[in-house]
């Protein structure tokens, strides 16, 4: 199976991806409803029961309010998260998935692919982040998909895997001024803001700018707000991101459009 890393959507509105490598097809995150989740692996010509797995970052419902038909459809999933993010989620369910329980910041292994849970500090039970290291084959490189999402502050440890990403997915969630005019209620904005809320465009600019360190060859910035950003303003407090490292692809996933991206 070739590698294939498939963005379906990630933004407050849902979050959900699937890595295709090796011998497996993981869903990272179900944070779509029933039908938008079917309907999204449609068009990627794939089924639900085609996914062996789906890891899940925390229990918020833009990343697993899906989970529940998708285990309907597929009732031997397995499903990854940590004991806190499982406990939470089991409480809204009558079903019990096949939870597969890890430790924050351990790495583990399944059907070829190595993932490491990352710590991420976000207003949830026991968030995480996932590194997936996927298997060299077909001639091509060994290549390591990271997802840092949802997180309020940046952490050593959080440098530390951005910089040995090769594919990275990280937050670029509001623009100040933005959020300053929105309408939205003080203690949401200071919410957002706060330590345990979501990453701004200058402070997802400033942790790239300043690592040491760099592997990556791709870069998406996800989990924009509808209301408070615009892919415009990502692409703006990019560019010194992009002149620093010629060869970086850069993408950033729209939520007013929420069109699939696939890197390959």
């Amino acid at each position: 199976m070739a590698f294939a890393f498939h963005i379906l959507g990630t933004s407050s509105s849902g979050n959900c991806s699937v890595i295709e490598a090796g011998g497996a097809r993981v869903m990272l995150d179900a944070g779509f409803q029933g039908p938008r989740l079917e309907d999204s692996l449609q068009s990627l010509g794939l089924a639900s029961a085609a996914i062996d797995a789906v890891l899940i970052t925390h229990e918020h419902a833009d990343h697993c309010v899906g989970l529940a038909a998708l285990l309907r459809r597929h009732p031997a999933l397995k499903v990854f998260a940590n004991r806190e993010t499982a406990r939470r989620i089991q409480s809204t369910f009558k079903v019990r998935p096949d939870w597969q329980l890890f430790e924050t910041g351990a790495s583990f292994d399944y059907r070829g692919l190595t993932i490491t849970s990352i710590p991420i500090p976000h207003d949830a039970a026991d968030p995480v982040g996932f590194a997936v290291d996927c298997p060299a084959e077909d001639g091509a490189a060994a290549r390591r998909v990271t997802w840092l999402t949802d997180l309020g502050h940046v952490t050593d440890v959080v440098r530390h895997h951005a910089a040995l990403a090769d594919v990275l997915v990280l937050e670029s969630n509001y623009d100040d001024e933005m959020l300053d005019l929105s309408k939205r209620p003080p203690h949401l904005k200071q919410r957002i803001r706060g330590r345990h809320g979501h990453l701004s465009n200058h402070a997802a600019r400033d942790l790239l700018t300043g690592l040491k360190e760099w592997r990556a060859t791709e870069l998406c910035l996800g989990h924009l707000s509808k209301e408070c950003n615009r892919t415009i303003l990502v692409e703006e407090a990019m560019r010194e991101v992009r002149e620093s490292h010629g060869d970086l692809r850069v993408s950033v996933f729209d939520p007013l459009e929420d069109r699939p991206l696939t890197i390959s």
